[in-house]
């Protein structure tokens, strides 16, 4: 059964695709007089609505960089740079843009005047109100009250006094419930490739009702997409035992290595552009081959080190590499900054240093490359199958660490481009969805077992015990949210959400314990400022501005 999968439009161009007939969308300036007339000027303005998600899948890329996850070097790439350097200023704009829900918009008030089939007009605007939607909550996760945009006249809303971030989350929700039966579970096979289905509404209601504590509305919600049964795990029957780990995992029994294997080909292969819309995929940006980097992704120009051609953009952090479990599942201990620094000492490191990396989580081997480890899947580029930190290099990483989830070699071109698609939404997020908000209304109980070892399951690591408090059982699920979601996005969500970014925004410092980035918190940064020349053009946001603390 076909997964929804979002195609990636540029910032000017569509794709032209068979499958999915997805054409060029007019710009903001079109003619009256020649657009809005058929079904396929429906179909083009409904695609360029769709460029929302290629953008959503970089700034998701990037948004790990606000947090305790990862470190973003460039300021010229994203304003995480400043964010976590406590640079949160109404002189930056963090992302205020109303742009896609103006082209929505505009489109539902087009629409009727379009000969056309009205069930598929009526599926049409279940879709552009779904992405006004996303739009919409991301933007109030980000900023707080928002002036509510609902006519194209009204633009970005300058004339509008905001409403508060309840009243936006609702508002959102009431667009949600409208939709949800005007779109399929599934489109037929080789037909509208990419639209989005009931199953991401689902899914999306559910992180909705997670992410402002309305926990038994969001675990109702992720159980309806359980139990739809459109959507599992992804696992592979293509097992990759090309890397050997021998010496960083000791193995008790055939078995427990096959599971090692299975688990490390599961995780890594998710991501891969040959396994792109599988089973797991609820709602992706999705990328196509493209040798000119059109319609391709270039987030191996932003994942890799200098020596596979990478910029090192965004790398992961020493607190993020402690957070993967033991192989047995229990937690880390990590040594101090300044016994790393000995045990790697500067490139030459001793058997201690190499410890820090055996037996551990088959997701760290999935995801992050480390120096003196294998390079797992990376073929092709390298020059060596131990992975080098070329220290103080150009392009090179700032902490030590590069990540290789998400960096496919198998669709990459010698441009450094990709076709992997970037999953928005996926199965896993729904389980992880459905045991937390479970615990917090009820408390440990079987299901929430079954949806954790589930995931853990799949990767190859062993189950929860189910002799957990509901307060270790909480802190179990945010650390499996933070190791399994890790580089897309989602963290940037959950430190401010459970209101621990006080505690977890530290100091950056890299293997050396050299300190790389000073990171500082204050708690009006759980919001961040409208841009000051939003606030000139509406003066109705001063007032709540102001209640910001900006």
């Amino acid at each position: 059964m076909k997964k929804i999968k979002i195609i990636l439009l540029s910032a000017s161009l569509a794709i032209v695709a068979s499958s999915c007939n997805l054409d060029r969308f007019p710009e903001d300036k079109v003619s009256e007089e020649t657009f809005w007339k058929t079904e396929k000027d429906a179909t083009m303005a409904l695609n360029g609505i769709y460029k929302y998600f290629s953008d959503a899948a970089y700034s998701n890329l990037y948004n790990d960089s606000f947090t305790d996850n990862s470190f973003a070097q460039y300021p010229w790439e994203t304003t995480a740079v400043d964010a976590s350097a406590g640079n949160i200023l109404p002189s930056i704009d963090f992302g205020y843009d109303f742009t896609t829900i103006r082209r929505a918009n505009t489109f539902l008030e087009k629409i009727d005047e379009i000969p056309m089939d009205k069930n598929l007009a009526g599926r049409y605007k279940a879709e552009a109100r779904f992405i006004r939607a996303f739009n919409y909550f991301d933007l109030s996760q980000r900023f707080g009250a928002l002036p509510l945009v609902q006519k194209s006249g009204e633009l970005d809303g300058s004339t509008l006094t905001p409403i508060s971030e309840t009243q936006i989350d609702n508002f959102v929700i009431s667009e949600l419930n409208a939709i949800e039966n005007d779109l399929p579970t599934a489109y037929p096979s080789g037909q509208d490739k990419g639209r989005i289905t009931k199953g991401a509404v689902l899914a999306f209601k559910a992180r909705i009702y997670l992410y402002t504590g309305k926990y038994k509305e969001a675990y109702e919600a992720a159980q309806s997409v359980i139990n739809s049964g459109t959507y599992n795990l992804f696992t592979t029957t293509l097992v990759d035992t090309s890397t050997n780990y021998d010496s960083f995992v000791t193995f008790t029994s055939a078995t427990d290595k096959d599971n090692f294997y299975r688990g490390l080909s599961n995780y890594q292969a998710l991501f891969w552009a040959k396994n792109n819309g599988n089973k797991e995929s609820i709602l992706e940006a999705q990328f196509v081959p493209d040798s000119k980097g059109v319609f391709s992704n270039s987030m191996a120009l932003f994942l890799l080190p200098n020596e596979e051609s990478g910029w090192s953009s965004v790398t992961p952090t020493i607190d993020l590499v402690n957070a993967y479990w033991n192989k047995d599942g229990t937690a880390f201990t990590p040594p101090s900054n300044a016994t790393r620094a000995s045990n790697y000492n500067h490139g030459n490191p001793n058997n201690a240093y190499l410890d820090e990396f055996k037996n551990r989580d088959t997701r760290l081997y999935a995801s992050i490359m480390h120096p003196n480890g294998p390079w797992s899947y990376l073929k092709g580029f390298g020059t060596s199958t131990l992975f080098k930190w070329n220290e103080g290099a150009n392009n090179t990483s700032k902490i030590g660490y590069n990540y290789k989830k998400m960096a496919d070699y198998g669709s990459l071109d010698e441009n450094l481009n990709m076709s992997n698609n970037f999953m928005l939404i996926r199965y896993a997020e729904v389980l992880l969805i459905y045991a937390e908000a479970r615990n917090e209304f009820f408390g440990p109980d079987p299901s929430i077992y079954d949806a954790l070892n589930q995931i853990r399951g799949r990767a190859g690591m062993v189950g929860v015990s189910n002799t957990q408090t509901k307060e270790t059982l909480r802190e179990i699920i945010r650390n499996e949210r933070r190791i399994e979601l890790a580089n897309e996005g989602h963290r940037f969500y959950d430190i401010r959400r459970w209101k621990i970014a006080p505690n977890v925004m530290k100091t950056v410092y890299d293997i050396t314990n050299t300190q790389v980035a000073t990171r500082v918190w204050d708690n009006r940064f759980y919001r961040f400022p409208y841009p000051q020349k939003a606030v000139d053009l509406n003066p109705k946001l001063k007032e709540a501005q102001a209640a910001k603390g900006y």
